[in-house]
């Protein structure tokens, strides 16, 4: 089988993005956070992304209907996409969808050589290696199509696929806009002190973000509890591979950050990127019509 048999498979199972890394953009990954640790046949690393509808942020946006958009793809659609894969050539495949992982049952490795399970790997880094887009300057990915408006899983295969490229353009304005920084009412989107992020090349400029006060946001933000004890470990790898811990705290080294889907900062960029028409997907009217709605701290 090849890419394009597996991209029409995927499709049937409303997986409208996919990427295909080869194993070596891991390659300096800790192995607590590396694919291979959980599959050491690894050649290829698979992100599957779905498309989150803009109608599922209006409520929110609105004010009138409180919820909040899942950022992974069931386990079970993953599932049926390894299925796919090994009787279609004969090789294994294994689904990683993190909500769905349970408690080790060791404070130790089950043999020498081996990491302290769970491995915990990073949907974002993931995404842009395999080329579905690029990091925002608050830290959520961005794709070509949808925004931030993405809902991601991952596969891991023996069998070999063709790698796509690294995404080449630029969604975020960052310096040129920063309206995510600007319209959180807690600050907690610091824009003066910002780190820059490697991704097999491609060179990211990140906010630094205080969590604490970003998870008691009442504008939107939902406790997420797929980042894992080990995310943090991404300071280090994150960081150009320079040997030291960088100083700074974004969406890509921190662990137990919320879900900042429909909060104000991602709402806004949800606007400001609709009205700038930096996304392929046009709509019939502009996603926001008025002044929005701020809560502070102190309501929620």
């Amino acid at each position: 089988m090849d890419k394009q048999q597996l991209r029409e498979f995927a499709a049937g199972l409303g997986i409208n993005m996919l990427g295909i890394a080869p194993i070596s953009r891991f390659e300096d990954f800790a192995p607590k956070l590396n694919p291979a640790s959980i599959f050491p046949e690894t050649k290829s690393v698979i992100v599957c992304g779905r498309s989150i509808p803009r109608g599922d942020f209006r409520g929110v946006e609105e004010g009138t209907l409180w919820s909040f958009p899942g950022k992974r793809i069931d386990r079970r659609v993953l599932e049926e996409i390894c299925l796919f894969i090994e009787n279609e050539s004969g090789c294994e495949a294994v689904a990683y969808a993190a909500n769905n992982t349970t408690s080790a049952p060791r404070s130790r490795p089950v043999r020498e050589g081996q990491v302290i399970h769970n491995v915990s790997l990073n949907f974002e880094y993931a995404a842009v290696a395999a080329g579905l887009g690029e990091i925002s300057f608050c830290g959520q990915l961005l794709t070509p199509n949808y925004g931030p408006r993405n809902a991601l899983g991952i596969v891991m295969t023996e069998l070999e696929l063709e790698p796509d490229p690294l995404f080449e353009g630029s969604i975020c304005d960052r310096a040129d806009c920063r309206k995510c920084a600007d319209i959180c009412p807690s600050r907690a989107i610091n824009p003066d002190k910002t780190v820059v992020i490697d991704i097999c090349g491609k060179r990211m400029e990140l906010a630094d973000v205080n969590f604490d006060l970003c998870r008691i946001c009442p504008n939107g933000a939902a406790p997420d509890f797929d980042n894992r004890i080990g995310q943090e470990e991404l300071m280090y790898d994150l960081a150009g591979n320079q040997p030291k811990i960088v100083e700074t705290s974004t969406a890509l080294t921190r662990r137990n950050i919320p879900n900042v889907m429909n909060a104000l900062c991602t709402r806004t960029c949800i606007a400001h990127l609709d009205d700038e028409e930096k996304i392929g997907i046009k709509y019939k009217n502009p996603f926001r019509t008025e002044k929005p709605w701020v809560l502070q701290t102190w309501e929620r």
